[in-house]
């Protein structure tokens, strides 16, 4: 439709977006120009700033705020918010009540700090929400609904119910995610490395977000969040690990990093089992979370738990199993080191993300299905009285933890809970908060820079030593009872592959 004599017209992030989704399908740049009333080299300057406005679009934690925002400019306040949203985001994770006079407190102090925008700044409910924070959808909260509510719990597992029934889904189309802290390197507060903390690893920290379906047939791989964006100890085939690597500044989920990971499995899933394409996601609400809208595709849905942690499936003891399996490992590793007469402390030092990657995602492997499904029972049952938590055998825990200098006298579950409740995210003060906005600010972003502890420094293996070492490893396991065809057949292609990239190198050289 022609618009006759054009006016100046400023469409929003929305649009924009919209209208190069049209020319990736092969509109016309004309056409498009046409229709939304403006020049075609204003269409075609969306188009080369593609890549700058995707990249800003991604930097925001909400789709939301794109349907009003018109420029890219930054927020006036741009430190402030950022400031805002990291203590928002603390205190709500702490499942503490945040309203608009406590932020707006906070956010006077953050403006003293860096000094930003004019001195008659105060610190508006609007202003709060605006620039980077259109991240703080407005979520009702009140002191009752962050108790473990009975009634709220019993009102959302009954509509639950129904709506399984009104749309006809299997327990195989119904999942649950959740994310934990792992501090990877920490050991319990009664070891020798505690005593001696000034020469210990200090706490590194990652994120997992482990997902499964209810009937555990379908174990999502985990998402594995990091600080460096290539860490040094990673291949440089990252497609070949065990989880899906991420990586965010603090190692925190953010809802970048929750968008995208579910839809291609789940739905590659549904069709090797020649099931419709329909799920249910339920997930809790925090903040990290992306708005219900942007998680929807089609008949693949979202659904968010109420503000209580009774019905979490994976909060029934799934993650703390995984996190008790991944420790078994970490402290194998070091008992093994010590019988070799070698320090605990150098070898917990020597591990990095891969090694922490492989542990975690073993550990993942093994948890038992029939451990998934109880998680569930809470949930999916209709008898009221099903309130026991998930239980699976992790009894070498206790006594690897025994062999570990200073823990030898540990004899009951209380000190392993108490390791496994330190992972929780550490608290930043504001001081920390204001050191990370100006990090980012300087550019020294913690995504872009390796950690000075997670260094890989073995060597590089010629092919010829890959041949020998796999040709070795391969006549091993068939010499093993335990061996499959699959083992076989496996190490038998990998030694091909290193005899023809052996053969490569050397007619290369010649």
């Amino acid at each position: 439709m022609a618009c006759g004599k054009r006016k100046k017209v400023v469409l929003s992030i929305e649009q924009k977006l919209e209208a190069l989704k049209r020319i990736n399908k092969g509109e016309s740049m004309l056409k498009i120009a046409s229709e939304l009333c403006v020049g075609q080299v204003t269409v075609g300057d969306w188009k080369r700033k593609r890549s700058e406005l995707e990249k800003w679009c991604s930097d925001r934690s909400s789709i939301e705020g794109l349907k009003d925002r018109k420029t890219m400019k930054k927020c006036e306040y741009e430190k402030v918010s950022e400031a805002l949203f990291l203590r928002f985001t603390q205190q709500r994770e702490k499942g503490m009540a945040i309203i608009g006079p406590i932020l707006q407190e906070k956010a006077l102090s953050f403006q003293k700090e860096f000094n930003e925008g004019e001195l008659d700044f105060t610190a508006s409910v609007g202003c709060l929400i605006a620039g980077k924070n259109d991240r703080l959808r407005q979520i009702s909260i009140c002191g009752e609904k962050l108790l473990a509510n009975q009634e709220g719990f019993l009102k959302f597992k009954a509509n639950f119910h129904c709506l399984i029934e009104n749309e006809g889904s299997s327990c195989k189309q119904i999942y649950n995610c959740d994310e934990r802290g792992l501090n990877y390197k920490m050991l319990p507060s009664k070891t020798l490395a505690f005593r001696a903390e000034a020469s210990a690893p200090g706490k590194e920290r990652v994120t997992i977000l482990a997902c499964s379906n209810t009937t555990s047939n379908h174990k999502l791989r985990l998402t594995f969040i990091g600080k460096a964006k290539k860490p040094s100890a990673l291949p440089i085939a990252t497609t070949a690990l065990p989880v899906s690597y991420k990586n965010q500044r603090n190692a925190w989920m953010d809802s970048a990093i929750f968008r995208g990971w579910f839809l291609p499995s789940v739905e590659q899933f549904l069709n090797s089992l020649n099931l419709p394409r329909k799920a249910i996601l339920v997930i809790d609400n925090a903040p990290a979370h992306p708005h219900e809208d942007e998680l929807i595709s089609g008949d693949i849905r979202v659904i968010f738990l109420p503000p209580t942690s009774l019905c979490q499936p994976m909060d029934q003891g799934v993650l703390e199993v995984l996190k008790k399996k991944y420790r078994c490992k970490l402290l194998t590793t070091l008992i093994e080191v010590t019988d070799d007469g070698n320090g605990m402390l150098d070898k917990l030092r020597t591990v990095n993300i891969k090694d922490v990657i492989y542990w975690i995602a073993q550990s993942w492997e093994e948890i038992e299905p029939q451990t998934l499904a109880r998680s569930w029972r809470k949930l999916l049952l209709k008898d009221e009285n099903t309130q026991e938590m998930v239980q699976e055998n992790c009894d070498n825990l206790l006594p690897l933890l025994q062999q570990i200098p200073g823990c030898e006298k540990v004899n009951d579950d209380d000190d392993i809970q108490k390791w496994m409740e330190k992972d929780e995210q550490q608290e930043l003060t504001d001081h920390d908060i204001i050191a990370l906005v100006n990090q980012d600010d300087n550019g020294n972003e913690d995504d872009e820079v390796e950690d000075t502890n997670d260094n890989d420094n073995t060597e590089r293996i010629s092919h010829s030593e890959k041949v020998k070492a796999l040709e070795a490893a391969l006549a091993y396991v068939e010499q093993q009872g335990e061996a499959t065809a699959s083992d076989v057949i496996l190490l038998r292609h990998w030694c091909d592959l290193a005899v023809k990239k052996r053969n490569k190198a050397g007619k290369q050289t010649s």
